[in-house]
């Protein structure tokens, strides 16, 4: 009987064993899985820098809610880090916006504010535009601008930039 109870006791002692190092296997997984999802979160919307003072969000796709955060930390990191006066987000990619979305837009934009730099809104389609207004949500804190080109227009304008071709660019002073 000592002995059965001796063998049953070692089988327990080695399946314990055994269990600590597949839960150890099991969490190194996890934790590895978690650090691949957050390179995907982080490429699927990269802050790009245009220029000194200025970057860019493409936004593709649905967002949610848990998106519209990260798309926030990403924005006001790199406003942080590069030390931006100006962040255009474009949303022309962006199939629908409801009005939990567009609320976080205007958090988003508050935020960027706080920070010290200015949001300009592009690629409102007319479909989103007429559904955010049947909904009653208003954009009128959010600076808007139809498309992206447009919106590094107005950046660079409340940059101080102008942009202009080649050939003005090397005529002379006083000459047109």
């Amino acid at each position: 009987m000592q002995k059965a109870h001796s063998e049953l006791e070692l089988r327990v002692q080695e399946r314990t064993a055994e269990l600590a190092r597949a839960n150890e296997a099991l969490q190194g997984e996890i934790a590895e899985r978690k650090r691949a999802e957050q390179v995907i979160r982080d490429l699927s919307t990269p802050v790009l820098r245009v220029r000194e003072g200025l970057l860019t969000l493409p936004i593709i796709g649905i967002i949610d809610s848990q998106r519209a955060r990260q798309l926030t930390e990403q924005l006001l990191r790199a406003i942080r880090d590069n030390r931006a006066r100006v962040a255009v987000v474009d949303i022309t990619g962006v199939p629908a916006v409801d009005s939990k979305i567009a609320n976080h837009l205007l958090q988003t934009s508050e935020a960027v504010r706080l920070m010290g730099a200015t949001m300009i809104l592009t690629g409102l389609s007319p479909d989103v535009a007429q559904a955010l207004v049947s909904i009653g949500v208003d954009l009128s804190r959010l600076t808007t601008v139809g498309d992206l080109q447009g919106g590094i227009q107005e950046a660079d304008r409340l940059l101080g930039y102008k942009v202009m071709k080649e050939e003005e660019a090397a005529q002379p002073a006083g000459r047109v």
